[in-house]
């Protein structure tokens, strides 16, 4: 997500504050012990059992994040590796914690997973990277936080505290922890959908640029960030298998 375009987020949420309360099924499947994501399945309990969504922390890199914002020295554009390096082969590119999460918060909420992978690879390189926000504090534009980058401030609409989620049922909800954030995003995601349908495209964009910019814009905003945004997610997600929990189409 961009500070520059913060401003149509914050319009977007409107719109999807108002989906959220309108008796939809996606608010009918949230969990109130959750904060807004529905509980993930299994075992679940961080005291007395091993809750197999839990991420543990990440192997951190040095490679920086992979989201296509202005000129970050070393951002990578190229899906699944370094920068210039050949695309890696699919799953051997997400972590299997993250996996595991993906997959759970997509049936959550009847979404494909690869588009929820695209986005934490875009945004954090699924927890691996080091920059500034994924692990504490905010990016670098001072908005957006942990491995999803959701917007933690007024100024982009308070995203994380609309969709905060204690999916790890750790008793706390965190923007940093792996199983919350996605989770949260994945809740996002599903109202994005009720605004912009299943395109994987629109979805990004509106991940990145706001479900605003993106009915103004009649699809995909002009911004070349999110034009690039959009083109990595796109490729990253045809180098992962689809599986049965998608409703979400190329």
């Amino acid at each position: 997500m961009s500070a520059r375009l913060a401003l149509a987020l914050a319009l977007g949420l409107s719109a999807l504050a108002n989906a959220a309360s309108s008796g939809s099924a996606l608010a009918a499947t949230r969990d109130p012990t959750t904060g807004g994501a529905p509980a993930p399945p299994g075992p679940e309990s961080s005291t007395g059992g091993t809750n197999p969504y839990v991420v543990g922390p990440p192997s951190v890199s040095s490679q920086p994040s992979g989201h296509p914002r202005p000129p970050h020295p070393g951002v990578t554009t190229t899906p699944g590796g370094a920068p210039g390096s050949p695309p890696r082969s699919g799953l051997a590119d997400v972590p299997p914690a993250y996996l595991r999460v993906y997959r759970a918060a997509a049936k959550a909420y009847s979404l494909d997973w690869r588009i929820l992978a695209a986005i934490g690879k875009n945004e954090s390189n699924h927890g691996r990277s080091t920059a500034a926000g994924v692990h504490s504090g905010v990016n670098y534009a001072r908005c957006c936080a942990g491995p999803m980058q959701i917007c933690v401030v007024r100024s982009c609409g308070y995203v994380w505290q609309h969709y905060a989620a204690d999916a790890d049922r750790n008793g706390a909800a965190s923007v940093y922890e792996a199983t919350d954030a996605v989770f949260a995003a994945g809740a996002l995601v599903a109202d994005l959908t009720r605004l912009l349908g299943t395109s994987p495209a629109l979805l990004l964009a509106g991940y990145n640029a706001g479900p605003g910019a993106v009915r103004r814009h009649h699809g995909v905003p002009p911004y070349p960030e999110t034009r690039n945004y959009v083109s990595t997610g796109l490729a990253y997600i045809k180098l992962l298998p689809q599986d049965g929990s998608t409703t979400s189409r190329r």
